[in-house]
């Protein structure tokens, strides 16, 4: 053992100093440490039990066998979610009516200069969209006109906006469900098939199946939308798209083509080669925009 008594005083001073101060640095080091760990399993847990979502988006835009490219989509600035939340579309010129690139082009470009949107005035919304379609009536007077599908996003709550048959889709836990009827004579035959009694079967080989019924270009359309707007969760996926996706893809080979880790840019890449891989000879112009809902504590 070591005899302290051999060194001088103002050395066993200073040693005894530089313990004390040790073990004070260590206890600080030792609160610090559990209140900073504390507070964060608090920060953490009041924060997911908000549920603080964010958009992740992606989005793909082809060309299918069609000469010209008659999609057109519309994502709102990512920079303005938290104020003005996210804004998605996708419109889709109606294939042998003239000018289809022209009016899906003008139905974004149109849907750019609106933004932001009121998140809680469905009503205001839907008359902007009709609005839109009666200046295309105005020009066109029903030989042109495009489809429309859009979604608004604003935290954990989402409404969206309908004329025609393009698609909304929401993927949840591994099943997949279309938010949107389609606006064809297939719903109304249909509904004609089931007031008769006669197989709804009949409704899909009728010619006038695929013919819309409204669409952007219609004169006063009736927009389908949102009365009430729709909660999402963690990890939801939302596709706006063109039917040229679902026409090759259904929804249960979209659903099995992607995996739940997915981002939002994988996703829009394996739906994107799997509506190539069907090599469907028709194959129309197919675009979508991708939405994944994730869980954010910032």
């Amino acid at each position: 053992m070591f005899d302290y008594s051999l060194l001088p005083s103002d050395i066993v001073t200073a040693i005894a100093v530089a313990l004390f101060l040790s073990l004070a640095a260590f206890s600080f080091f030792v609160v610090v440490f559990a209140f900073s760990y504390f507070e964060l399993k608090s920060f953490t847990k009041i924060h997911k039990n908000r549920k603080n979502l964010v958009c992740d988006v992606a989005y793909f835009h082809e060309k299918g066998r069609r000469p010209n490219q008659e999609d057109s989509i519309y994502i709102s600035p990512l920079d303005q979610l938290d104020e003005s939340g996210l804004v998605a579309a996708c419109s889709d010129g109606m294939g042998g009516l003239l000018n289809g690139e022209v009016v899906s082009k003008f139905v974004t470009d149109s849907l750019t200069e609106n933004f932001p949107y009121k998140f809680d005035d469905q009503e205001g919304n839907a008359k902007i969209v009709a609005d839109i379609s009666n200046k295309i009536y105005e020009e066109y007077h029903l030989s042109a006109g495009a489809t429309l599908v859009m979604v608004q996003i604003l935290g954990e709550y989402m409404n969206f906006y309908s004329l025609g048959d393009s698609n909304i889709i929401l993927i949840r836990n591994n099943k997949a469900t279309l938010l949107n009827y389609k606006q064809n004579y297939v719903t109304v035959i249909i509904g004609k098939c089931v007031d008769s009694g006669i197989n709804t079967s009949e409704a899909y080989s009728d010619n006038r199946a695929k013919g819309l019924i409204d669409f952007v270009g219609n004169l006063n359309c009736n927009v389908l939308k949102t009365s009430t707007p729709i909660r999402l969760l963690e990890n939801d996926i939302v596709i706006v798209c063109s039917d040229g996706v679902t026409d090759s893809m259904s929804l249960n080979r979209i659903v099995n083509s992607i995996h739940s880790d997915q981002s939002a840019t994988g996703i829009a890449r394996n739906i994107k080669y799997g509506v190539k891989s069907r090599k469907n000879p028709r194959q129309d112009n197919f675009s979508a925009v991708i939405i994944k809902m994730k869980r954010s504590f910032v």
